[in-house]
């Protein structure tokens, strides 16, 4: 609160937020199936990098949201009442005109996942005008780990998207993917505070889950591990100025195995409606029906034939899950 007063250009971004916030759990269809409140877009999935974990690169061939799709998707997602989209890639800011379409939708909130390479001075400054845009700049925790798993010299790009992102007072913030790798570097809790949060006020920990190009189930964290990470986070939580969420712990918010086509939804850069961003499918596409009846359908394949990724063989959370026995 003390940033937000000092940043008036939020306050009517977040009271609108807090507004809708507020009548989400009554918000049905004509259907009277549940219309999510969170629409995740992967707008492309093209990337100016190579991360190994990347899920993007299930893709056989580069794929991209047509312009046209991704504007009917805003406009009829707003009338049904969706009010939060979650923009990945790929690289979503690879998107041609991005900024230029979200500013045609101020009443909606945008989280835009993105590596962070891309956002200059003169981008973070377009930003400043568009406070209805928060984005989220991925990296692995330190210089050593972050070029290890996303190139060398991305570590270095990432900091200037942060200073840029500071310099021009926008709210930001980071995400971690928490690896076997560098779980314990990140429980250095005194460089934590000092550093890790780059002035961002959010932050998502996101334990790694083997999918994309090239899974790697070394890397994903004991039990051990797990516990500990997790008693580490419940604390910092505490001692932060930043609003940290923890992933897979933290999933009430976004739950696949029971929220999922209910409170949230995917959007594949081919059109096609999910209930996962890990569970393909390619039965409801926005380009061929309207958004609600591909909302409403995938809602009904999951109540009649029990929730999909619950029901799917090998499924990636799923796995991961009953292998450390996570409950949300």
């Amino acid at each position: 609160m003390p940033w937000i007063i000092t940043s008036p250009g939020y306050l009517f971004v977040l009271w609108n937020f807090y507004k809708k916030i507020k009548k989400k759990y009554k918000l049905k269809g004509d259907s009277g199936c549940p219309i999510p409140h969170i629409i995740v877009i992967s707008l492309l999935s093209d990337c100016n990098l190579v991360c190994d974990h990347c899920y993007s690169r299930v893709y056989g061939e580069k794929k991209k949201l047509p312009e046209n799709i991704l504007r009917n998707i805003l406009v009829q997602a707003e009338s049904l009442g969706s009010f939060v989209f979650m923009l990945t890639g790929g690289e979503p800011m690879l998107y041609p005109n991005l900024l230029e379409i979200l500013s045609c939708h101020k009443d909606s909130f945008f989280i835009l996942i993105t590596n962070g390479t891309m956002i200059s001075g003169s981008v973070a400054k377009k930003l400043s005008g568009l406070p209805h845009i928060i984005p989220v700049v991925s990296l692995e925790g330190d210089l050593k780990e972050t070029d290890k798993r996303r190139g060398a010299g991305v570590y270095h790009n990432v900091m200037n998207a942060f200073a840029n992102l500071k310099n021009n007072r926008i709210l930001y913030g980071f995400s971690i993917t928490v690896t076997s790798e560098n779980v314990e570097l990140l429980q250095v809790e005194d460089a934590f505070l000092g550093k890790y949060p780059y002035g961002s006020r959010l932050g998502f920990f996101i334990e790694y889950i083997p999918a994309g190009r090239l899974p790697d189930s070394g890397l994903t964290l004991s039990t051990a591990q797990r516990t500990l990470f997790r008693q580490w986070f419940l604390n910092l939580k505490e001692r932060t100025n930043a609003y940290v969420l923890h992933f897979p712990n933290d999933g009430r918010l976004m739950d696949c195995s029971g929220k999922a086509g209910s409170e949230f939804i995917h959007i594949t850069p081919e059109g096609y409606v999910e209930s996962c961003i890990l569970l393909p499918s390619h039965k409801y596409n926005v380009s061929e029906m309207p958004l609600e009846v591909c909302i409403q359908r995938l809602y009904n394949d999951n109540v009649e034939g029990g929730h999909l990724c619950e029901t799917t063989e090998n499924h990636p959370c799923m796995n991961y899950r009953e292998r450390l026995k996570i409950t949300v």
